[in-house]
């Protein structure tokens, strides 16, 4: 069986649309590598699949492993079936609640100060040098930073967070060297040995955090087994960071190739809040979900067998023209009309106010307080990971003149 698309070559890393309007065009519903899994790529179709559990189940944990290196699949970070990315009603419902009390826009507004100052504690940084890289400076330490203190851990770590965080995405790449496959192992041991040691620490002494949190919320939801809380602790720390790393950063070069949005940010920042939207939808840092569906189902006229691993891709849907007129143009003033950037449905990123809230004064921040800036020569190099998408490093230069001035 051939599949004329796979959504993990290195030409498709570096520009997936293309690939998306052939989807929409040719082959809205198809089988694709790797896995035979199926995509669904129109507007339409993907709503669909994210507002139906009862036809495509999150529960897709032996398809996302099984990509794999089968050393990684022996030893999981975490043995839990109590899983917010991919449990279904009514164990997603309960397990939903454990968390989303900390994601109330009431509690976002409150982190708002705290977003700030770290932000200015980065930008300060920035404005020693001549050169930054926008990724290493501000996309990556601001949200882990964020999520650490919000979990209770302790940000001066934030480095070996990131780095758990980062294998953790790459290892459900499939094609890892052994050193590769050795570093995931190694980071996956030290994440559980520091996961175990902070959870059983708040048991004894409870604090005002979000690992006391869900431990309190035990009352309610029934006993939380021992990787349980690891397993979400551990998809919070990685979701909290990589979205609003690649927001920022996808962002930022957006603005780069789109000097007219620059400037009009720069002139009135108070279309910000658009224009993170707009990112999310022309750019956004997740690409694609994944579903199991739970019969056989047809969608555009193709018939999915039960048990196929469906990929609904969010990027593709809000590229969609049918959906969104003139899709490929990058317009901040743009009517979004339901962009699933955060996905949708009861699946919808329940950390979603705070990637908002964090891209929104990163940018806020950045046109207030740094001089004209443009790239360094080089190509654009694209993270490999499956699913996310964001840049490795971004590095930029302010502008002599300005500088000066």
């Amino acid at each position: 069986m051939s599949h004329a698309f796979h959504l993990a070559a290195p030409s498709f890393t570096q520009n997936p649309y293309p690939v998306y309007a052939e989807l929409r065009e040719r082959a809205p519903v198809c089988q694709v590598e790797p896995g035979g899994f199926w995509a669904v790529s129109r507007y339409d179709d993907v709503v669909h699949v994210l507002k139906h559990p009862e036809l495509f189940s999150s529960d897709t944990y032996v398809a996302r492993t099984s990509t794999q290196d089968e050393r990684l699949q022996r030893e999981p970070l975490a043995v839990s079936d109590v899983n917010l990315l991919m449990s279904d009603p009514p164990v997603h419902t309960r397990v939903r609640q454990l968390v989303s009390g900390a994601f109330t826009p009431r509690a976002i507004a409150r982190l708002e100060q705290r977003v700030r100052e770290i932000t200015t504690e980065q930008l300060d940084r920035i404005l020693a040098k001549d050169t930054f890289d926008v990724m290493e400076d501000l996309a990556v330490p601001l949200p882990v930073t964020v999520i650490s203190e919000m979990l209770g851990v302790d940000p001066s770590l934030r480095a070996e967070f990131k780095r758990w965080s980062d294998d953790t995405v790459s290892a459900s790449m499939g094609r890892l060297s052994d050193a590769e496959v050795e570093r995931v192992l190694r980071g996956r041991r030290e994440m559980r040995a520091y996961f175990h040691e902070m959870i059983a620490e708040r048991k004894r002494q409870p604090r005002e955090d979000l690992i006391s949190d869900i431990l309190r919320g035990e009352v309610e939801y029934g006993e939380l087994k021992g990787d349980d809380v690891l397993g979400m602790v551990a998809l919070l720390l990685i979701a909290g960071n990589e979205t609003t790393t690649n927001l920022i950063g996808n962002g930022t070069l957006a603005l780069l190739e789109n000097p007219d949005a620059l400037r009009r940010l720069r002139e009135d920042p108070s279309l910000i809040p658009g224009f993170v939207e707009e990112v999310l939808r022309y750019e956004g840092p997740a690409q694609f979900l994944m579903r199991r569906a739970t019969q056989d189902v047809t969608l555009s006229g193709v018939a999915i067998p039960k048990g196929a691993i469906v990929l609904p891709i969010i990027a593709s849907a809000n590229r969609d023209p049918a959906q969104f007129p003139d899709p490929d143009r990058f317009d901040i003033t743009r009517e979004q009309r339901g962009n699933v950037g955060f996905g949708y449905g009861i699946h919808f990123c329940v950390g979603a106010p705070l990637s908002r809230l964090e891209g929104k004064i990163a940018f806020e921040e950045i046109f207030r307080r740094l001089p004209p800036f443009s790239r360094e020569p080089g190509p654009v190099v694209w993270r490999a990971m499956f699913s996310l998408r964001g840049l490795q490093s971004l590095r930029l230069r302010f502008d002599g003149a300005a500088r000066a001035a």
